[in-house]
């Protein structure tokens, strides 16, 4: 970014933590975040003039990012969304964990992944983007979705995931997603 224009980097440089994170918990990887990251300025730059006149321009490289990650899908057939051990780190008492809960956390995540894989690419992107704390004004930007579609789908995403979680027998598991 050190040889971008200069207003280009002024403009984008703020919203690449976020972008980032995002475009990490749609991908699920760290390789994959930084193709979207990379395709998003590419595009943004190719746009200077439209990003020049924007009030939020995050908004509006979120919407751009959503949308490779959707292309990116398109022409993929591997599963996007994966949630790492980074994600949730709030399953961790303290920073010394004792042994017990280092394993009870890890057992609850590795159960959390696994309803999260049994979810469809929609409804995983959608937990992903909403529990990143993106608003349904947000998401309806990015998605191009009404609220009342989007307050729908994501109710029916949280209630399936709910539902394999419980399947586990280990519903103690949805402290994780609320």
């Amino acid at each position: 970014m050190a040889t971008a224009h200069p207003e280009f980097r002024d403009l984008v440089a703020p919203h690449l933590t976020a972008l980032f994170r995002s475009a990490y918990r749609l991908t699920g990887n760290r390789s994959d975040a930084e193709d979207v990251v990379q395709e998003v300025c590419v595009r943004a730059y190719t746009h200077l003039a439209t990003l020049r006149t924007l009030e939020q321009p995050k908004s509006w490289l979120l919407k751009i990012a959503y949308r490779v990650f959707v292309d990116g899908m398109r022409r993929r057939t591997r599963s996007p969304v994966r949630a790492t051990a980074e994600d949730f780190d709030s399953t961790r008492v303290s920073d010394e964990p004792t042994p017990e809960d280092r394993a009870e956390a890890e057992l609850a995540e590795r159960r959390l992944l696994d309803a999260l894989a049994k979810l469809d690419r929609e409804q995983r992107a959608l937990l992903a983007l909403h529990v990143e704390g993106y608003t349904l004004p947000g998401l309806e930007t990015m998605t191009e979705l009404s609220a009342d579609v989007l307050k729908a789908r994501l109710y029916r995403a949280r209630v399936r995931l709910g539902k394999l979680l419980a399947a586990d027998g280990k519903t103690s598991t949805l402290a994780l997603v609320k």
